[in-house]
């Protein structure tokens, strides 16, 4: 029996890991559309995800990502870049399983992740490296659940793609 060719792929990680970039990249590899859920509901709302969660609060927000997750799985194929909270909300977790798409974990070390992200003043849960450290480490065993892992560490993102081309997934 042949094996049905995914057509969502979904991209998962901590802030920094790469989503964004990787993300793009591989929809332009493979001629798919490419959604980034914080970019859609930031151009949606015409705010940061910062200042939502700011005015708003979180719970509000994940609403918000789990109607945007919907939608955007509507679109077959894509490659779908999830905030870095989405995987960790059971809801989402369950919707992502459901859809049938892959999941890519983007992992990366604290270390890498906080250089990249040093300087950065729009992600609404950085506040200093502590609580980072300490966010990654409650979101780790979320991010391990994914089907497959690719590090994203010292690579260059196109390096990144090819590697995630190479999967067992298409």
């Amino acid at each position: 029996m042949p094996r049905r060719r995914r057509k969502l792929i979904y991209l998962l990680g901590f802030m920094g890991s790469g989503k964004s970039t990787v993300g793009a990249l591989l929809a332009r590899e493979l001629g798919w559309p490419f959604i980034d859920l914080d970019a859609t509901i930031e151009a949606a709302r015409g705010q940061t995800v910062r200042e939502i969660f700011e005015r708003e609060g979180e719970a509000p927000f994940r609403l918000m990502e789990h109607a945007v997750l919907t939608e955007a799985s509507k679109s077959e194929p894509a490659v779908v870049a999830l905030g870095g909270g989405t995987f960790v909300q059971q809801s989402n977790l369950e919707f992502i399983r459901s859809t049938g798409g892959a999941t890519v974990w983007l992992d990366c070390s604290l270390k890498e992740l906080l250089r990249r992200c040093e300087g950065i003043n729009n992600r609404p849960l950085f506040r200093d490296p502590a609580s980072f450290a300490q966010l990654l480490e409650q979101r780790l065993p979320f991010y391990q659940l994914a089907e497959h892992r690719v590090s994203t560490e010292k690579r260059p993102p196109e390096e990144v793609v090819r590697q995630i081309l190479r999967l067992a997934i298409f």
